[in-house]
C-alpha cells in the first residue's frame, strides 16, 4: 500500500487537464422557547440574547416566525449561526414538515430574506432553493466588486477577485445549452473553497436520477463548468440510449461538488471524506423526501476519493441509492459490496491501465479486487456491440470521463437501470445488443 506522502504525490501528479478539465444523525428540532417574542403591536420580534444562546439545529422553527424586520436582522448580525445550521441541518423530513407547515408569505419572505439559508436545507422544494441561490450568488457577486471599487488593500483585493472567480465558474455552470435541459443551483456556499451542486433536468419528475461525484484536488473554483459539462455530456448519453431502447423515461443528472475536495496537503486523510458522506446523504435523502410518493432510481458516479465518500456514507447506511459505479478509487471502508446500502449486484468498478491510485486500498479494502464483489465495469476501449461505434480507452487517473470513452458510455447505462449491456471485458460482451433483451419491459436487468 503506498504511504501517505506517496499517496499524495500520486493523486497531484494523477490529476490534471484531462477529467473534463474536472454526522452526527440530526436530532429532531423544535422552536427554541423565547426566540421571539411578541411587540408592542402583537407581531414576533426576536429575543437577540436568547438567539445567541440556542443550538444552531434548534433556529429553524423560530427563524420562520420572525417579523421580515427581524429575519433580515437576525440573518445580518448573525452569519456563523446560518453557515452552522447549513452545516448540521435538521434531517431532511423534518425540514419538509416545517416548510409545509408554512404560509405562502412566510416561505416568500423566508426565501428573499434567508437565501443562503432556504437554498441549502434539502427538504425545501428544488425551484425555491434555485431562485434563493441565484438570488444570494448575485448578491454576493455584487457586494465583492462594491468592494473592489471602494477600494481595499493589495492582499484583501486579491482575495476577493479570486472569490469572484469561484463564483463566476458556478454562473458559467449555469448557462443552458442549445436544446438542453433546464438547470438548477440546488447547492451553493459563496466563502472559499465554496460547494456547489447544478442539477440538470428536473429533479421532482424524473424517472432517472445520477449524481457525479469528484474526487481530490477538483474545486469549485478551478473545475465547477467543467463537471458540470461532464454531467451534461452524461445526461445526453442517457437520453440516446433511451431512444435505442424505445423508452421515453426522463433523466436527471447533478454535478456535485458538495463539499471541499482534498489537497495534497490533506489527501492522506479521512476528514473531507466524512464532509463529503454527510453532505452526500442529505442531498440523497433530500431528494428521496420531496419524491417519496414518487422515489427516482437513484445513481452515484464517483471518482477517486469522492468514492471512498461515497462508500462511508453507505457503509453506514446514512443513505442509499440503487446503483453505484465507481471509477479510479483508492478504496474505502465496506469489506464488501454486500455492505453498502445498494441492492446486490448493482455496484461497478472502473480501473484504468496506468491509474496509480487503484488497486492501492490505501483507505481500507480496494472495490477493484474480486474479493469485494463488485461487478467490473470495461474502460480500457471497444468496439460498442449495440451501435458499432469505436470507443475509446481511459487511461491513467483522470480520462473516465472523456466523451467517447467506454467508461462514460458505461456510465450513462448504469444511471438508467440497464446495468445488463454495461461492458466488462469479456467475451460475453459481444452479445450484449438489443437481442439481449427484445422485449425491454420484461428483461431482467
Amino acid at each position: 500500500m503506498l504511504g501517505l506522502t506517496a499517496l499524495a504525490l500520486v493523486l497531484a501528479a494523477a490529476v490534471g487537464p484531462g477529467v473534463a478539465p474536472i454526522a452526527a444523525a440530526p436530532e429532531v428540532i423544535a422552536a427554541p422557547a423565547g426566540l421571539s417574542s411578541h411587540g408592542p403591536f402583537g407581531g414576533p420580534v426576536l429575543d437577540t440574547s436568547v438567539a445567541a444562546s440556542v443550538r444552531p439545529e434548534q433556529l429553524l422553527r423560530g427563524v420562520g416566525d420572525l417579523a421580515p424586520s427581524d429575519l433580515r436582522r437576525f440573518v445580518a448580525e448573525n452569519p456563523s449561526a446560518i453557515r452552522e445550521l447549513i452545516a448540521e441541518p435538521p434531517a431532511s423530513q423534518e425540514v419538509a414538515s416545517w416548510w409545509a407547515g408554512l404560509s405562502s408569505r412566510d416561505r416568500e419572505e423566508l426565501a428573499r430574506d434567508a437565501p443562503e439559508l432556504i437554498g441549502n436545507l434539502d427538504g425545501v422544494p428544488y425551484d425555491v432553493r434555485d431562485r434563493a441561490n441565484r438570488a444570494h450568488l448575485g448578491d454576493v457577486e455584487d457586494g465583492l466588486r462594491e468592494q473592489l471599487t471602494s477600494g481595499v488593500g493589495k492582499g484583501a483585493a486579491g482575495a476577493i477577485v479570486e472569490r469572484l472567480r469561484m463564483l463566476e465558474k458556478i454562473d458559467a455552470s449555469l448557462e443552458t445549452t442549445d436544446g438542453g435541459p433546464a438547470r438548477s443551483l440546488i447547492m451553493l456556499d459563496t466563502v472559499m473553497p465554496g460547494r456547489a451542486a447544478v442539477a440538470l433536468g428536473d429533479l421532482e419528475t424524473a424517472d432517472y436520477v445520477s449524481f457525479l461525484v469528484p474526487g481530490a484536488l477538483l474545486s469549485v473554483r478551478e473545475h465547477m463548468t467543467e463537471w458540470t459539462k461532464v454531467t451534461a455530456d452524461i445526461y445526453d448519453e442517457q437520453l440516446a440510449w433511451g431512444e435505442r431502447f424505445g423508452d421515453d423515461s426522463t433523466v436527471a443528472t447533478v454535478s456535485w461538488i458538495g463539499y471541499r475536495t482534498p489537497d495534497v496537503t490533506n489527501v492522506a486523510g479521512l476528514e473531507l471524506a466524512e464532509e463529503g458522506a454527510s453532505f452526500m446523504s442529505g442531498t440523497v435523502n433530500g431528494l428521496k423526501t420531496l419524491r417519496k410518493a414518487d422515489e427516482p432510481y437513484i445513481s452515484v458516479f464517483a471518482h477517486s476519493y469522492g468514492a471512498t465518500a461515497v462508500m462511508l456514507a453507505l457503509d453506514r447506511g446514512d443513505m442509499s441509492v440503487d446503483a453505484l459505479a465507481m471509477i479510479g478509487s483508492p478504496g474505502g471502508v465496506a469489506d464488501s459490496a454486500d455492505e453498502l446500502a445498494v441492492p446486490e449486484g448493482r455496484v461497478w468498478v472502473g480501473e484504468a491501465a496506468w491509474d496509480p491510485v487503484v488497486d492501492t486500498a490505501f483507505f481500507g479494502v480496494d472495490p477493484g479486487s474480486p474479493e469485494f464483489g463488485a461487478k467490473p465495469m470495461s474502460v480500457s476501449g471497444s468496439v460498442d456491440p449495440m451501435t458499432g461505434a469505436l470507443l475509446t480507452a481511459s487511461v491513467g487517473h483522470d480520462w473516465y470521463l472523456e466523451p467517447g470513452t467506454e467508461s462514460l458510455r458505461n456510465l450513462s447505462l448504469i444511471g438508467i437501470d440497464r446495468g445488463d449491456w454495461v461492458t466488462d471485458g469479456s467475451s460475453g460482451d459481444s452479445q450484449k445488443t438489443l437481442a439481449l433483451g427484445a422485449d425491454a419491459d420484461t428483461a431482467t436487468r
